[in-house]
């Protein structure tokens, strides 16, 4: 006849062995213990030893077991919220967390149970599901940068994504999270600016289309970023979303740097632009003379009418109203980086030239561009063939 298990509690009916650890004392001089149940005393003074030789290696188990989403929800709120990170790169963070963390399959996983394949596994079905590599990516540095403090303060022995290569993507990304390369054609870009007049969108628009610079960029220029014959870009304008707390925010515009050294760069200024500028000057200086002591300078190159940041959804809006004027099809203001970068090659400009003035961070992301007139040229030599059939 089998012995009967030694127990000593009985929870809910059913019986267990129970023992205990030291684990402090709270600030009355409490002591403070940590209980371990088993179904016999041999399984219950088993966990206890896990338990110690975890505390050994440095790691604490209480926080292990916590899953995913919480310990995400409570560094982010707690420790990474009041760290010194700028707002944006906080609303980037709560961004990536509440639409690819909070209430997904990794969410629910306890911090030490993460792996690299369950990790694996769940960025498979972001793909799958028409997520773009770039999400991937931020992603996978949201989570580094959480695994990263984990570790120092024990919840795990070791970092899941150190080493962790991401799912190769099957095509190349478009800066932007464009998926499409649209371009203006001259005539097009004629059209459009002579529909604008003496509108300050059409000085806008001439200095997308003759500097490649994105709008967050063009927005947030200063008149002193004019240098004789060059404009010096190191700076964007963005609309951000500051938290006074969990469940309460607001939107503000927001001038960040740029997060890599190869967007801080010098764009020379073709001559035509030069004096276009000029107009621009005039324009401004009218604006402020009719608003009078309700004007604020701030020195900035495309100012509002009241002299603040023109905001992306305004400028946006204008340029939507100008293609619908001007009868040209509709494409995003971005359209006219695009159609920067590909006259460059069209006239032989070197690709590496042509990223430095985008501003790419790798050459790779240009050759995209150098990709499409390649694809044009089969295209037109298909032609001929039209001919004779």
């Amino acid at each position: 006849m089998a012995r009967k298990p030694i127990v000593n509690t009985t929870i809910n009916g059913n019986d267990y062995f129970r023992t205990r650890l030291l684990i402090g004392i709270d600030k009355d001089g409490k002591k403070l213990y940590k209980n371990f149940y088993g179904k016999s005393k041999g399984e219950a003074e088993n966990l206890k030893k896990d338990y110690v030789i975890a505390l050994e290696k440095g790691i604490n188990p209480d926080l292990g077991s916590i899953p995913l989403g919480k310990a995400i929800h409570d560094w982010l709120w707690t420790v990474e919220r009041s760290s010194g990170n700028k707002s944006s790169t906080f609303e980037r963070h709560e961004s990536t967390y509440r639409n690819y963390v909070e209430g997904s399959m990794i969410s629910k996983i306890s911090v030490s149970q993460i792996s690299k394949i369950v990790l694996l596994k769940y960025y498979s079905d972001l793909l799958e599901s028409g997520k773009s590599y770039k999400v991937l990516e931020n992603l996978h540095k949201f989570l580094s940068k959480f695994f990263r403090y984990a570790l120092s303060e024990g919840y795990v022995v070791r970092n899941p994504l150190v080493g962790l290569k991401l799912p190769r993507e099957d095509e190349d990304e478009i800066e932007d999270n464009d998926t499409k390369i649209e371009t203006l054609s001259d005539e097009e870009i004629k059209r459009i600016l002579d529909s604008l007049g003496n509108k300050k969108l059409k000085y806008i628009v001439m200095f997308a289309f003759m500097t490649g610079a994105r709008m967050g960029e063009i927005l947030a220029l200063e008149k002193q970023d004019i240098k004789g014959n060059v404009v010096r870009i190191n700076k964007s304008l963005r609309t951000v979303r500051v938290y006074e707390d969990e469940d309460n925010y607001k939107y503000e515009l927001k001038v960040t740097r740029p997060k890599t050294k190869s967007s801080n760069r010098e764009v020379p200024l073709p001559e035509t632009l030069k004096k276009e500028l000029k107009n621009l000057s005039i324009l401004v200086k009218e604006e402020k003379l009719k608003l009078g002591p309700a004007y604020e300078d701030n020195d900035l190159l495309f100012p509002s009418i009241t002299g603040t940041y023109i905001e992306a959804k305004n400028l946006r809006r204008s340029w939507e109203r100008a293609l619908k004027k001007a009868a040209v099809p509709h494409k995003k203001f971005h359209s006219l980086r695009h159609t920067y970068a590909t006259r460059m090659i069209e006239n032989d400009v070197q690709l590496l030239t042509v990223s430095r003035l985008l501003g790419h961070s790798s050459i790779k992301t240009t050759e995209i561009y150098a990709h499409t007139l390649e694809d044009t040229k089969f295209e037109a030599v298909k032609t001929f063939d039209a001919m004779f059939n």
